[in-house]
């Protein structure tokens, strides 16, 4: 296993329809937990989509059929409640998926987790003084501006765009990089903009944000 998504990435990746263009320089296999399998569809209908959610959970559905479905083992579900345990502890916010993916990623030493919940990645990076299960994630995990820093291209910003200004409501942060209430932008303004978006959560999770 090479790399890991979790489920808020599938979610507005499939919301966007860009999950082929986001994913084209992961490494493979891609891993997504079985639950995704379900969780995803559900959370797409329930969204309001200017396209509608059909198109976006077929769009997932093609996604998921090409990666590895995962199940955790019984370890995997044991160290990932630690986890739970330590984050409630703490007062920090780590539901089970990612627990799960953390757990996942530690045991099977996978290189990268892909995930778009910010608050998790803090979490994280605040565990790992009080969980050595947890060193295992430094430098792996990658956040959505980040998958986007490295799809992008002049090749696929007016793909990327248009799709991501036709869903205004699925991410704010993205859809301020691609300047969504302006007539046009350029790729540098993007870069710059997910940049910056980056170097703010890296000072609040040095360690585990991948480079």
């Amino acid at each position: 296993m090479e790399s890991l998504v979790d489920n808020d990435v599938l979610i507005k990746g499939a919301s966007y329809r860009l999950l082929d263009e986001l994913f084209a320089n992961v490494a493979r296999p891609i891993g997504i937990l079985g639950a995704a399998r379900f969780v995803v569809p559900k959370r797409i209908e329930a969204g309001r989509l200017n396209a509608g959610a059909a198109t976006a959970v077929e769009h997932f559905r093609t996604f998921a059929a090409s990666a590895t479905v995962l199940e955790p083992t019984d370890t995997e579900q044991t160290l990932a409640a630690e986890f739970e345990r330590a984050a409630q502890a703490a007062n920090l916010a780590l539901d089970a998926g990612e627990s799960q993916l953390c757990a996942v990623l530690v045991l099977r030493v996978v290189k990268r987790l892909y995930t778009g919940d910010k608050r998790a990645i803090q979490a994280a990076e605040r565990m790992l003084d009080a969980a050595c299960n947890l060193s295992g994630l430094c430098g792996k995990i990658k956040c959505l501006e980040q998958l986007f820093q490295d799809s992008i291209s002049e090749s696929t910003i007016d793909r990327m765009r248009s799709a991501v200004c036709s869903e205004p409501q699925t991410d704010t942060a993205i859809r301020i990089c691609f300047s969504c209430s302006s007539s046009e932008t350029s790729l540098r303004s993007v870069i710059v903009g997910l940049e910056s978006y980056v170097n703010a959560l890296r000072v609040e999770a040095p360690r585990v944000l991948a480079k």
